[in-house]
């Protein structure tokens, strides 16, 4: 009788020492390529993705938006507006009409958009750190990652961006302050993306 005594015990201090957190890499989506509309990356190890905002009058706060910009470069907008402690992500890719299938290196960022940006490949994001230092804006600079663009695939109106990317950024106030992103993917059909909710 004392030896199961002890082995409830012991089940229960076992139990009860054991990490039951998730692990933020099983978030992420799967590595497709059939226009899932999905979206998914680890920022400092976090699970980041994009999530609907309530819609206003002027903007229906979508998550994740893709933009051309100067004819032939695109923009991928993702923002999580459903945390408290909201935060977005930008990629900028140049020519990309003309590159179906090939690996992106990013290079510098002013941390703007559009035509504002600087004519290369960039990222930059705005993330909550949990300290004094509240928001923060981070910018990729030269050769601090890479995107694999896996196919741009036109099929009737469809338009298919797949991809999987990891990045390194650089806190625009503070040198030595960096993040890195991880294990990204994406898998995105232009056409019905205008439809999905990200929830």
């Amino acid at each position: 009788m004392k030896t199961i005594y002890l082995l409830l015990i012991a089940l229960l201090a076992t139990a009860c020492n054991s990490d039951d957190s998730v692990d933020p890499a099983s978030l992420l989506p799967p590595i497709t390529m059939t226009g899932e509309n999905t979206f998914g990356c680890l920022i400092d190890g976090k699970f980041f993705r994009p999530r609907d905002g309530r819609s206003t009058i002027n903007s229906d706060n979508k998550g994740l938006r893709i933009i051309t910009t100067e004819t032939t470069n695109v923009e991928y907008d993702i923002r999580d507006f459903a945390s408290e402690r909201t935060s977005s992500l930008l990629i900028h890719l140049e020519n990309f009409q003309n590159n179906s299938s090939s690996t992106y290196e990013f290079q510098e960022s002013n941390g703007l958009s559009g035509i504002d940006g600087l004519n290369n490949n960039y990222a930059h994001c705005r993330i909550w750190k949990n300290t004094e230092l509240g928001y923060q804006r981070y910018v990729t600079y030269p050769n601090s990652g890479i995107i694999q663009l896996n196919n741009q695939i036109i099929q009737s109106q469809a338009d298919y961006h797949n991809s999987t990317f990891q990045l390194k950024l650089i806190n625009t106030q503070i040198s030595n302050d960096t993040i890195f992103i991880e294990l990204g993917r994406f898998d995105l059909e232009s056409f019905s993306l205008q439809w999905k909710d990200w929830d």
